[in-house]
């Protein structure tokens, strides 16, 4: 009997103690503060879905999965589209490893061929940009605004 009530006061002081970790990370991600989601491994949770998907409530931050309303969020433009995140800090973490967030296809902005790995990029002012092969990205640093946008005919 001694044994059953000490389990059971343990599950009750761990329910609790994880009840209020869950919410102080609520509390920092209503705060939208980019500390909060660069800091904070339980705010910004590593969702990945895809640019903001369309819903009732408006968009959805690619990193986080949260609900965006309308009119809020941080806007960002990577290759040729507009991707709306919940804060800054969803945002520094896009421009990171954006490949980790975007789920379609990518396509080379040089040549735009299928971007097939992670591992041919360059960095361009702390937004990382992915190529096809290595000649491309000697031809980005050339003129990087004519290729920011992905590829144009």
């Amino acid at each position: 009997m001694k044994t059953l009530l000490a389990l059971s006061s343990i599950i009750i002081a761990l329910f609790i103690f994880n009840s209020n970790s869950f919410s102080q990370s609520d509390d920092c991600c209503k705060e939208k503060s980019a500390s909060c989601c660069t800091e904070s491994k339980d705010c910004c949770i590593e969702l990945g879905n895809a640019g903001g998907d369309s819903s009732v409530a408006g968009m959805t931050c690619p990193v986080s999965g949260e609900a965006i309303g309308d009119g809020q969020g941080v806007k960002f433009d990577y290759y040729g589209k507009t991707y709306t995140f919940c804060c800054e800090g969803c945002e520094a973490k896009f421009r990171k490893e954006p490949m980790n967030y975007i789920k379609e296809e990518m396509k080379c902005p040089v040549m735009g061929e299928v971007i097939e790995s992670k591992d041919v990029f360059v960095v361009n002012n702390g937004t990382k940009y992915y190529f096809c092969c290595k000649s491309c990205i000697k031809k980005f640093e050339n003129d990087p605004d004519k290729y920011k946008n992905g590829y144009k005919n």
